[in-house]
């Protein structure tokens, strides 16, 4: 075709611009406030490099142990949550300071949030001073923990990793949420949890143990079997 002098410049822009791109339709992700129906990831054998063993192994003989037996037990008896499951989780959680307090606002020994504890502490005017006080944060925490016990039957690994990261994180990622972080926390605890339980085994029979809840396992008739298989199960989307 024949183009007016001095405007090929034009006719070549236009030839190669591109046309414009219709616009992507926005797409809502729901995520569910509940538990997350269903968790299809395949679970996979924690190797003991995922935990932080000099953590662990500071807290295994931790004199708080000691000092809140009574306060974990009454916890552990109101709850039926087991005891040393209480345990680990305050110990990786507060390293047993009934005054921690995290950059997040999360405060006592199970760093509980203000806005999660009001609901669980008869106290409502002065929620954070309440929960330094180490009975009524480790009697509400016990609740919240017995709450994510019940919410993932069978799935101690997804309770945890709730309690660390919400409800809602689990949920949208159909299992543990893929964040360091909560992976190393579900680990820590739950190897904790294994020794503090072994401990008291070797010293102990059985019918003695303090705090024994079948709510917090998947099977009340084979506690010991379940404690020699845990297992922390991760999505697809983390490996």
């Amino acid at each position: 075709m024949t183009v007016p002098a001095g405007m090929a410049k034009y006719y070549y822009s236009a030839q190669n611009r591109k046309p414009p791109e219709e616009p992507k339709a926005k797409v809502a992700v729901l995520v569910p406030t509940t538990a997350c129906p269903p968790c299809t990831s395949t679970p996979v054998k924690v190797e003991a490099p995922g935990t932080n063993a000099p953590k662990v192994a500071r807290l295994q003989d931790h004199p708080g142990l000691h000092t809140l037996k009574d306060v974990i037990g009454q916890a552990a008896t109101v709850t039926g949550v087991d005891r040393f499951l209480i345990s680990a989780v305050i110990a990786i959680e507060s390293g047993f300071q009934k005054d921690a307090r995290s950059p997040k606002g999360a405060l006592g020994l199970m760093q509980l949030m203000p806005q999660t504890a009001v609901s669980l502490v008869s106290v409502k005017n002065n929620i954070e001073t309440a929960l330094v006080d180490p009975a009524t944060n480790v009697g509400a925490g016990a609740r919240h923990l017995k709450r994510l016990i019940n919410m993932y039957p069978g799935r101690l690994d997804l309770a945890l990793a709730a309690y660390n990261a919400g409800e809602g994180s689990v949920a949208k990622y159909a299992g543990i949420p893929p964040f360091a972080e909560t992976q190393a926390y579900v680990r820590n605890v739950m190897a904790l949890y294994q020794l503090y339980e072994a401990a008291y085994a070797a010293t102990h029979p059985p019918a003695q143990k303090p705090g024994r809840a079948t709510a917090s396992r998947g099977s009340a008739a084979q506690p010991s079997a379940w404690a020699r298989s845990i297992q922390v199960v991760t999505s697809a989307d983390v490996r």
